[in-house]
């Protein structure tokens, strides 16, 4: 599994930066030590930076879902542009026959990002254990995080083994008919 997860985080290299630069300033913000800066090595650490535990809820929450939600809005910026293109408008090639680079640029760029969404399994265990362990907090803040700690804890598993590639490419299948059903003033 780990080489798995080593070839896509290369593969994808501009999301993992994305994601580690994001993980990076979210610490910074929060005032989170940070042990080790390096965003690309040869481990489970590949696209994020290794910190300091977190012992304070909000922290940990902030940790893990805010560089989650920056990567989603680049994400989806940058693959809608380049899946409307590709996709659904058909633009394979210029007006000269030569392929059109810069909608899969986007494309692969907004794929890139989408699949390095999620934080580590460490980051999201330690959240559920400050969230959901014994004691640790009040029955609306369990209801409040649980979609979103679902979602979190889901994504790192399917980072881990290299599967929100698939996802992401498959997500980007979709998008473009997505955003037709949602503004078809655009589209017709």
């Amino acid at each position: 599994m780990k080489t798995i997860y080593l070839i896509v985080k290369y593969f994808t290299v501009v999301g993992t930066f994305l994601q580690a630069f994001f993980e990076h300033f979210t610490c910074r913000f929060y005032e989170v030590l940070i042990e080790d800066a390096r965003y690309l090595r040869a481990d489970e650490l590949c696209g994020h930076v290794e910190h300091e535990l977190i012992r304070k809820r909000s922290t940990a929450f902030g940790v893990s879902f805010f560089p989650f939600l920056f990567n989603l809005i680049v994400g989806l910026a940058l693959t809608s542009v380049g899946a409307v293109h590709v996709y659904y408008l058909g633009e394979f090639f210029t007006s000269g026959g030569v392929p059109h680079f810069v909608n899969f640029l986007f494309l692969w760029v907004g794929i890139s990002v989408l699949t390095n969404l999620f934080p580590q399994i460490e980051d999201v265990l330690q959240l559920k254990d400050l969230i959901y362990g014994k004691g640790k907090s009040n029955w609306a803040v369990k209801i409040f995080a649980a979609p979103i700690f679902g979602i979190l804890y889901a994504g790192a598993y399917l980072q881990a083994c290299g599967a929100t590639l698939l996802t992401s490419i498959a997500f980007s299948f979709a998008l473009p008919y997505i955003l037709a059903a949602i503004l078809p003033h655009l589209v017709g």
